[in-house]
Protein backbone atom coordinates (compact mmCIF):
# COMPACT_ATOMS: atom_id res chain seq x y z
CA UNK A 1 0.00 0.00 0.00
CA UNK A 2 1.39 3.40 -0.95
CA UNK A 3 1.72 6.40 1.36
CA UNK A 4 -1.04 8.09 -0.63
CA UNK A 5 -3.38 5.16 -0.04
CA UNK A 6 -2.60 5.16 3.69
CA UNK A 7 -3.29 8.91 3.84
CA UNK A 8 -6.51 8.47 1.89
CA UNK A 9 -5.39 10.62 -1.03
CA UNK A 10 -5.07 8.05 -3.79
CA UNK A 11 -7.67 6.65 -6.12
CA UNK A 12 -11.03 7.77 -7.43
CA UNK A 13 -13.56 9.15 -5.00
CA UNK A 14 -10.95 10.69 -2.74
CA UNK A 15 -11.76 14.20 -1.66
CA UNK A 16 -8.33 14.70 -0.12
CA UNK A 17 -6.52 13.77 3.08
CA UNK A 18 -8.37 16.24 5.28
CA UNK A 19 -11.76 14.88 4.27
CA UNK A 20 -10.77 11.24 4.87
CA UNK A 21 -9.03 12.09 8.12
CA UNK A 22 -11.92 14.21 9.39
CA UNK A 23 -14.50 11.65 8.32
CA UNK A 24 -12.74 8.83 10.13
CA UNK A 25 -12.09 10.92 13.24
CA UNK A 26 -15.71 12.02 13.47
CA UNK A 27 -17.45 8.80 12.41
CA UNK A 28 -18.70 8.03 15.93
CA UNK A 29 -20.12 11.53 16.30
CA UNK A 30 -21.86 10.94 12.97
CA UNK A 31 -23.17 7.54 14.09
CA UNK A 32 -24.46 8.96 17.37
CA UNK A 33 -26.21 11.94 15.72
CA UNK A 34 -23.94 14.39 17.55
CA UNK A 35 -23.02 16.51 14.52
CA UNK A 36 -24.77 19.61 13.30
CA UNK A 37 -26.60 19.48 9.96
CA UNK A 38 -23.71 20.96 7.95
CA UNK A 39 -21.07 18.60 9.37
CA UNK A 40 -23.45 15.66 9.04
CA UNK A 41 -24.06 16.47 5.37
CA UNK A 42 -20.30 16.78 4.71
CA UNK A 43 -19.52 13.43 6.32
CA UNK A 44 -22.45 11.76 4.54
CA UNK A 45 -21.34 13.17 1.17
CA UNK A 46 -17.80 11.98 1.77
CA UNK A 47 -18.96 8.47 2.72
CA UNK A 48 -21.02 8.29 -0.47
CA UNK A 49 -17.93 9.12 -2.56
CA UNK A 50 -15.15 7.32 -0.67
CA UNK A 51 -15.42 3.55 -0.58
CA UNK A 52 -12.50 3.23 1.83
CA UNK A 53 -14.11 5.48 4.45
CA UNK A 54 -17.49 3.80 3.85
CA UNK A 55 -15.89 0.44 4.56
CA UNK A 56 -14.51 1.76 7.87
CA UNK A 57 -17.91 3.31 8.67
CA UNK A 58 -19.60 -0.07 8.08
CA UNK A 59 -17.06 -1.73 10.36
CA UNK A 60 -17.76 0.86 13.07
CA UNK A 61 -21.52 0.27 12.78
CA UNK A 62 -20.95 -3.47 13.21
CA UNK A 63 -18.62 -2.95 16.17
CA UNK A 64 -21.04 -0.59 17.87
CA UNK A 65 -23.92 -3.05 17.41
CA UNK A 66 -21.81 -5.91 18.78
CA UNK A 67 -20.81 -3.91 21.85
CA UNK A 68 -24.42 -2.87 22.45
CA UNK A 69 -25.62 -6.46 22.15
CA UNK A 70 -22.84 -7.83 24.36
CA UNK A 71 -22.77 -5.12 27.01
CA UNK A 72 -26.23 -3.58 26.80
CA UNK A 73 -27.18 -4.52 30.35
CA UNK A 74 -23.81 -3.63 31.88
CA UNK A 75 -23.33 -0.27 33.59
CA UNK A 76 -19.93 1.38 33.91
CA UNK A 77 -18.83 2.17 37.47
CA UNK A 78 -19.27 5.85 38.40
CA UNK A 79 -15.50 6.37 38.73
CA UNK A 80 -14.92 5.07 35.20
CA UNK A 81 -17.69 7.23 33.77
CA UNK A 82 -16.26 10.31 35.51
CA UNK A 83 -12.74 9.57 34.22
CA UNK A 84 -14.00 9.10 30.65
CA UNK A 85 -16.11 12.25 30.71
CA UNK A 86 -13.18 14.24 32.11
CA UNK A 87 -10.87 13.02 29.35
CA UNK A 88 -13.47 13.69 26.67
CA UNK A 89 -13.96 17.24 27.89
CA UNK A 90 -10.19 17.82 27.81
CA UNK A 91 -9.76 16.41 24.27
CA UNK A 92 -9.38 19.00 21.54
CA UNK A 93 -9.17 18.00 17.90
CA UNK A 94 -7.87 20.60 15.50
CA UNK A 95 -8.44 20.42 11.76
CA UNK A 96 -6.34 22.50 9.44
Amino acid sequence: MSAEEVAGTAGPGRLGPTDCTESLLRVYEFLDGELGPEDCARIQAHLEECSRCLQQYDLDITLKALIKRSCGSEHAPDALRTTIMTRISMTVIQFE
